[in-house]
């Protein structure tokens, strides 16, 4: 082994234990995501037939991970590092085998740099440290990659251990996920156009062995595809999503986008002036590149959606390798600084810019139990209604048992639509103080809610997927969490608001001490609010929250609280709530309270001129009066979709 190699594997050793390092970085600390707590429920079988039956088949993935945790976790337990340690393993062994492909390919250099950003990118260090089929896929595919090439450019070489090897990586790929899959029958197909025709039967056999070790499964298969994926959960892509997954894996970071643009165009030209170029590698990597992405967004596109950023992950080593498989071989002292720069570019991208350590390791689940639990240490349970959103899978129980807090204190409120349980129990305990724990898929009219009771805020605890408010009634013990506000009490002509029909005003009605606007069979819209959002909101991590006072004098089934946006008159966001969600008594005129929110969060907003428009649908059209309309915008997580979105 000559100096330069001996320096090449040196590089490379300190590239893996920077990979390492970042994906082990307080070990015991690294929190389950919602998906791991899905999976890992779905572990509790007494058979592996009842596994396949309740736990797999119901799923969208492939059998392989689930049935590996399932005896993962019956032989060591279920703590947060048993459970993911595979994974992390997979996730540096993937730094590995990029570097043994990029070399193999094209040259040690590229190799290196290919090892270097997939060793630091949050992309890859984020899902080495989850138990999910991503790091366990993309390792099966690099390790797939790495011997297909053996046995299709250099068949005379080792070529039945080799292809042993292909078979059982091939085999893991296709049991782990639908997209590794794919990325599986891609490279078994590209072999057929590359390898010696000396050596197509034993290839096609091999092939042919990967399809009868898949037969057991393809039970499973046909029935999750008749199923047609995930359309409940996910929503098609839009057309810049390779734009926004581009800025995704280089961490929405200008410095890391500008090097790996000067590194390619530098590829490109030194390779163009020197007439030294790889065009099999080439054309191979950017095909498996975008034929994963191209077939994601079609499906999604037109038969259900798919196509998510983690998908995507089992094809990004080739993006990798067709970005700086131009770069020629260079001096050892070059390849340590380039290196260096490119680690030091991921590192300081992932600690300092993304916070990745502080969003991802702040587990919503466990810190909305430490928070409401700290709480009642201070505030007395007589003084504070503590509320928590319940999850389906419980994960705030788990964390309840496992950091010893007691939940007796605490009101476990459903995600339901309906809120009058909520409303009658704020009523009933009129309390001074509320917290209110809730995670990204809970409903934001319950924040409006809470508002109307306790306008003041005292404390909020911003993590990525959940918050932590508490809120106070009491004047002085808090903050207004407002940054604008425009209320209607039909007094007088305001901003944003057309003048209302002074035929339908009344001065009072059942007490109410403002006048009140009469909605009835002539009257399927009331006045509406109109504005250009931008001059409501500071950012994108704004809710706007609504309350109108209503008296019903019926039944005010399908009248809704409507909210618009809209960018050059074409709508990019519409959404109502019913307000006989809100009706705790719809049997009497009794003056009530509506709500509905919007979260910005939840809506693309790269749309320009937004106007937002708020109003009364009286679809039924139903007789009701309405007064004091508000419409405010409040300051809300800025780090919820954090781990996916660029901080600002």
């Amino acid at each position: 082994m000559n100096r330069e190699t001996k320096i090449t594997y040196l590089i490379l050793f300190a590239i893996l234990l920077l990979a390492s390092v970042l994906r082990l970085v307080h070990p015991t600390e690294i929190p389950f995501t919602n998906d791991e707590f899905n999976a890992l429920l779905r572990t509790h079988f007494s058979s592996f037939s009842e596994l396949i039956k309740n736990g797999v088949i119901t799923d969208a993935h492939p059998a392989g991970v689930q049935v590996f945790l399932y005896y993962w976790t019956k032989l060591f337990g279920y703590s947060e590092i048993v459970v993911k340690l595979p994974f992390i393993i997979c996730g540096i062994c993937s730094v590995f085998y990029i570097f043994r492909i990029g070399k193999a390919w094209f040259n040690p250099t590229v190799g290196l740099v290919c090892a270097a950003f997939l060793a630091a990118l949050e992309y890859s260090v984020m899902y080495s440290q989850i138990a999910r089929p991503y790091a366990s896929g993309l390792f099966f595919a690099l390790a797939m990659v790495y011997y297909w090439n053996n046995i299709v450019f250099k068949p005379e070489e080792r070529f039945y251990r080799n292809t042993f090897l292909y078979i059982l990586f091939s085999t893991l790929c296709i049991y782990n996920h639908y997209f590794s899959f794919l990325v599986a029958l891609m490279v078994g197909v590209t072999g057929l156009l590359f390898i010696p025709k000396k050596y197509v039967l034993k290839y096609m056999a091999a092939g042919i062995i990967v399809f009868i070790l898949y037969i057991p499964h393809l039970h499973i298969f046909f029935y999750q595809f008749g199923i047609g994926g995930l359309p409940k959960l996910l929503a098609p892509p839009e057309n810049d999503f390779i734009i926004e997954y581009l800025k995704y894996v280089f961490d929405f970071s200008p410095f890391i986008m500008a090097f790996t643009g000067f590194l390619f165009l530098y590829g490109v030209v030194y390779s163009i002036r020197e007439k030294i170029t790889s065009p099999n590698y080439l054309v191979i990597s950017f095909c498996w590149f975008l034929i994963p992405f191209l077939t994601g967004f079609f499906y999604s596109r037109y038969v259900s959606p798919v196509l998510q950023y983690s998908v995507l992950i089992f094809s990004f080593p080739f993006l990798l390798l067709f970005l700086f498989g131009w770069l020629p071989e260079m001096q050892s002292n070059m390849k340590v600084i380039l290196v260096f720069a490119i680690c030091l570019l991921g590192i300081d991208s992932l600690i300092a810019e993304r916070k990745y350590y502080s969003i991802f390791y702040s587990c919503r689940y466990e810190q909305i139990v430490l928070q409401s639990n700290h709480l009642n240490n201070y505030i007395t349970t007589d003084n504070c209604l503590s509320l928590i959103q319940n999850e389906a899978e419980l994960p705030e129980k788990y964390y309840a048992k496992k950091d010893n807090v007691d939940t007796t204190a605490f009101h476990f409120i459903e995600n339901s639509p309906k809120k009058q349980p909520v409303i009658q129990l704020i009523e009933q305990e009129h309390k001074p103080y509320l917290s209110w724990g809730t995670v990204a898929s809970g409903d934001p009219v319950y924040l409006a809610i809470f508002l109307h009771y306790y306008p003041y805020l005292v404390k909020e605890g911003d993590y990525y997927g959940g918050t932590f408010y508490l809120f106070s009634s009491l004047p002085g013990k808090g903050v207004s969490p407002y940054i604008f506000e425009s209320v209607n009490t039909f007094r007088q002509d305001i901003p944003h608001w057309p003048p209302a029909d002074k035929t339908f005003l009344v001065d009072s009605v059942y007490g109410s001490k403002s006048p009140s606007y009469k909605m009835d069979s002539l009257h399927e819209w009331a006045p509406s609010f109109t504005d250009t959002l931008s001059k409501m909101v500071t950012n994108n991590h704004n809710t706007i929250t609504i309350s109108v006072g209503i008296l019903p004098l019926e039944n005010l089934k399908d009248v809704f609280i409507v909210s618009e946006l809209k960018s050059q008159d074409k709508s990019i966001y519409w959404n109502a709530t019913p307000v006989n969600d809100c009706m705790v008594d719809s049997l009497h005129p009794v003056w009530q309270k509506a709500y509905h929110a919007v979260r910005l969060s939840d809506i693309d907003l790269n749309h320009p001129n937004i106007v937002a428009k708020i109003y009364i649908w009286n679809k039924a059209k139903k007789n009701f009066y309405m007064n004091n309309f508000k419409i405010e915008t409040i300051q809300d997580n800025p780090v919820l979709y954090g781990l996916f979105q660029k901080i600002n």
